[in-house]
């Protein structure tokens, strides 16, 4: 009794092992059927994100590519560096004359600027955001409608300088010096806004030059140049785009000057950047701040299409600097101190030439 009691015990376990590697069996076929199921929906999932991201890659191209054909169909400068250079070609020749008595304040550091910096990056517009929450895509804006209405035949631009008294190095050299700035006000950034002006004017549009000193002080130039400017368009109601002119200044640690250049043509170019606000914090009684940003992509578009090392990334901050006065205004800088008088002219027309082609996307709108 007893052997064949064991005998079916031996039987039962050997049945319940059996029962239990069936059920493995049976398990890890169910798992691998689940698991191949989404794999399948993900393979799925991963071909089409990639199909239709290749349909907008292609749709975005062919945006550029129209763009680009609309800019380069767009006639050119012909008087490209053709501003009368007679009286800066003096100075620089008086300078250097003089060189050796000319006390050395520091060194002098020739940078490209045209990448530094950047957040947000689309074709060939670069841009610096400095504020903490509001996000820019600058495709969206470069499909947005510039908010002008140009009549060629009555004032469209106004130029004006809200720091006048900045001015430029009078010759190229290794090292700055303060007795080589640019001190009368012919040779700083109203030599440049002129240069600006005539660019702009050769294409038969009108410009008012606003030539104020505003800032006999530092403190309040901003306030002193709004009154006067609201004044001006007040009186000028056909000007669509303001540009208020500075030169920027780059200062190291050790006290060298750094200097935003580039070379066109064989000539050296001071680097232009273009500052456009917004409202956000404490920054207030600007809502139509988006449609100074929409002009202000535009227009550095315009000028990097053209010219890519001559922009340095659109500096995009939290402030007004008078901005808000119209929909197309920009605080422009071009070069810094340690730049020369020549290369900030030179800049200077080019800058002329990207404010032509957007006035003529807007006679084209």
């Amino acid at each position: 009794m007893r052997k064949r009691t064991r005998r079916r015990r031996h039987r039962q376990r050997i049945n319940l092992n059996k029962l239990a590697f069936l059920c493995l069996v049976l398990s890890i076929v169910t798992v691998c059927g689940f698991f191949s199921v989404p794999r399948m929906l993900l393979n799925r999932i991963q071909n089409y994100s990639r199909t239709e991201q290749a349909a907008k890659t292609e749709e975005t191209t062919e945006q550029r590519t129209e763009t680009e054909k609309y800019y380069n169909n767009l006639p050119s400068v012909s008087h490209k560096f053709s501003s009368k250079y007679d009286d800066i070609t003096k100075l620089e020749n008086d300078a250097k004359s003089n060189l050796d008595s000319v006390e050395n304040d520091g060194k002098i550091s020739s940078e490209d600027y045209s990448s530094k910096n950047i957040t947000a990056t689309f074709g060939c517009v670069n841009l610096r955001n400095t504020t903490k929450d509001v996000k820019v895509n600058i495709q969206d804006y470069l499909n947005k409608e510039i908010v002008a209405n140009v009549e060629k035949d009555k004032p469209v631009v106004l130029v004006y300088h809200t720091h006048i008294s900045e001015s430029y190095q009078i010759s190229e050299n290794e090292f700055y010096s303060k007795y080589l700035f640019a001190n009368e006000e012919n040779f700083g950034v109203l030599r440049a806004g002129d240069a600006l002006c005539d660019t702009i004017e050769s294409y038969g549009y009108k410009v008012i030059h606003d030539k104020t000193v505003y800032d006999t002080s530092f403190s309040g130039a901003f306030d002193r140049s709004r009154d006067n400017i609201s004044k001006i368009l007040r009186e000028n109601p056909s000007i669509q785009i303001v540009i208020d002119l500075h030169r920027d200044s780059i200062t190291r640690k050790d006290g060298t000057k750094v200097k935003t250049v580039t070379e066109i043509d064989g000539k050296k170019v001071a680097q232009i950047q273009i500052t456009a606000g917004c409202e956000n914090g404490i920054v207030t009684g600007f809502p139509n701040w988006e449609k100074n940003l929409t002009f202000a992509i535009h227009l550095q578009n315009a000028l990097a299409l053209s010219y890519p090392k001559v922009a340095r990334p659109i500096f995009f901050c939290a402030r007004k600097y008078n901005l808000d006065l119209v929909p197309c205004a920009v605080n422009v800088d071009i070069g810094t101190e340690a730049n020369t008088v020549r290369e900030a002219v030179y800049s200077a027309e080019l800058l002329g030439e990207a404010v032509v082609k957007v006035l003529k996307e807007c006679e084209k709108l």
